[in-house]
C-alpha cells in the first residue's frame, strides 16, 4: 500500500490559494528524498526552539505573527554557519558568480 502522499496539498483547492498568491510556490519534494524533507524539518525546529518554545502564545493569531517575525529574521538577519556565515537573503539578492561552484 502506498502512503499518503499529501492529497490535500495537491487539491483543486489548495492550487487555487497557492496561485492567488504569486509570492508562494509550491514546491513537493520528490518521493523517497528524505535530504529534501531534512531541510525542511532543520528550519522547523529552529523555529521551535529558537523562537516559538521561548514565548507565550496565545491564540492562532499571535502564532501567525510570531512565524512571520521569525522567517524574516531567519531570512534576513540570522547569518548561516553552512552559508559561511552569510543569511539566505543576502544570498538569494547577490550577483551570480562568474564561474558555477562545484558542490
Amino acid at each position: 500500500m502506498e502512503r499518503c502522499r499529501g492529497p490535500a496539498f495537491r487539491s483543486i483547492e489548495f492550487g487555487g490559494f497557492i496561485r492567488a498568491r504569486p509570492f508562494l510556490r509550491h514546491v513537493r519534494t520528490r518521493h523517497h528524498a528524505p535530504e529534501t524533507n531534512g531541510v525542511v524539518e532543520r528550519f522547523f525546529g529552529t523555529l521551535k526552539y529558537e523562537h516559538l518554545y521561548p514565548h507565550e502564545i496565545r491564540d492562532v493569531v499571535e502564532l501567525a505573527a510570531e512565524i512571520d517575525a521569525f522567517r524574516a529574521v531567519y531570512n534576513g538577519i540570522r547569518p548561516h554557519e553552512s552559508l559561511d556565515f552569510a543569511t539566505p537573503l543576502s544570498l538569494h539578492l547577490a550577483d551570480p558568480p562568474a564561474t558555477p561552484i562545484r558542490a
